[in-house]
């Protein structure tokens, strides 16, 4: 209701409602007619209705959201992860860290008895492959013969963009959330490497992307999956070639002759022909790396193609609240239930219908290929 209605009802339940003289302080008020009663239930659902929009709007200015899930500024890369406030350099980034899970000796238990094959040239599918990290980086090297991790979270949710990079991401610890690994019911239930976390690499201002260091070998690996992603290198060469673009259209390497009225090439002309550039059809990595239209290509050539990718790579605050997912309304602590290992617990208040995560979700078709087998000896061994 409006407020000089609520206020209305207010007065209206106050005038209404009597309580005997010598009636006991808590007992409950007699109205004089039935519509001073509903007056009074209205202003109760009213100002209950109050109290919890306040409570959730203090909540978010005390407790902001530090993560949110939206659409990557990385044309056609899906999702990305963005601050939802800022970091300072080493700071960590979010409120705690990933789980990690070892993949063990996978080759082998896909294999036929007696023989070896890997995932590359076996008949069998992984979907997890391109969200698995080297055993040695994660921490992890004496679990198996053979080993991969998993890192869920905010570990497998940031995009790589490699003129951009600013969040380090570092090793898991070894915690078992209390579970005694030989005697607890619930010991393996959950992986004991826990706390995987990462740190702004640079000072992050608030609505930045988040981008971490896949390495150049993810995407070289690649090709047939994904697009011409830009390396380091890629970079390199395609601000070479904007400087030999520059010339075309002053007739000099002097980015300070950049300048409307000294261009051979009017506004039109030279999106017609950056258009031709973006859309030659022989795609490589440096083109892929150049800016997206012409009027940020001639800006790319006063300045640098680092400067026009940061700044298109920002969203604010506004937008991820609209249109993105906070993702830190839960962290993991250690459940109050015997051997469950760890729960999820609520980091602000979350109204009922609300979202408490977002979940993106990797489709594994094939479920045989997580089986695992005991090993057997035969008699040659």
């Amino acid at each position: 209701a409006p407020a000089n209605s609520v206020a209305h009802l207010v007065l209206n339940c106050m005038a209404s409602a009597s309580t005997s003289p010598d009636a006991p302080s808590m007992r409950a008020p007699k109205f004089r007619s039935a519509a001073a009663a509903a007056a009074c239930l209205l202003v109760a659902a009213a100002s209950d209705a109050s109290a919890a929009g306040s409570s959730a709007a203090d909540d978010d200015d005390a407790n902001p959201c530090l993560l949110y899930l939206a659409e990557s500024t990385i044309p056609n890369a899906g999702l990305g992860v963005f601050a939802g406030t800022s970091f300072r350099r080493d700071q960590q980034v979010g409120r705690v860290g990933d789980a990690a899970f070892p993949v063990v000796d996978q080759d082998w238990h896909n294999s036929p008895e007696g023989g070896s094959v890997s995932k590359h040239e076996g008949d069998y599918h992984w979907p997890l492959t391109n969200y698995d990290w080297n055993a040695p980086d994660i921490g992890m090297e004496n679990e198996a013969e053979d080993i991969s991790v998993t890192v869920a979270g905010f570990g497998a949710a940031p995009n790589c963009h490699f003129r951009l990079l600013n969040v380090h991401e570092h090793q898991a610890k070894y915690d078992d959330a209390g579970l005694d690994r030989y005697t607890s019911p619930g010991a393996g239930a959950s992986t004991p490497w826990f706390n995987r976390t990462s740190t702004a690499a640079k000072d992050i201002e608030a609505g930045s992307e988040l981008f971490v260091d896949y390495g150049p070998n993810w995407f070289l690996s690649r090709d047939g999956v994904f697009e011409l992603v830009p390396v380091s290198e890629s970079f390199e060469k395609a601000q070479a070639f904007l400087k030999r673009y520059g010339k075309l259209l002053v007739g000099s390497l002097n980015p300070r002759d950049l300048v409307e009225e000294k261009m051979a090439l009017d506004d039109d002309a030279q999106r017609d022909l950056w258009d031709i550039v973006k859309t030659f059809p022989y795609p490589t990595r440096e083109r892929q790396a150049l800016p997206e239209n012409h009027r940020d290509a001639v800006r790319a050539i006063h300045g640098d193609i680092q400067a026009i990718e940061k700044e298109n790579s920002v969203r604010t605050v506004e937008y991820l609240k609209e249109h993105g997912k906070c993702v830190d309304n839960i962290v993991p602590g250690k459940s109050g239930i015997p051997h469950a290992g760890r729960g999820a617990f609520a980091t602000r208040f979350i109204p009922e219908g609300g979202l408490v995560a977002p979940a993106p979700l990797v489709h594994i078709a094939d479920k045989a290929a997580a089986d695992m087998y005991a090993e057997r000896i035969g008699k040659n061994g």
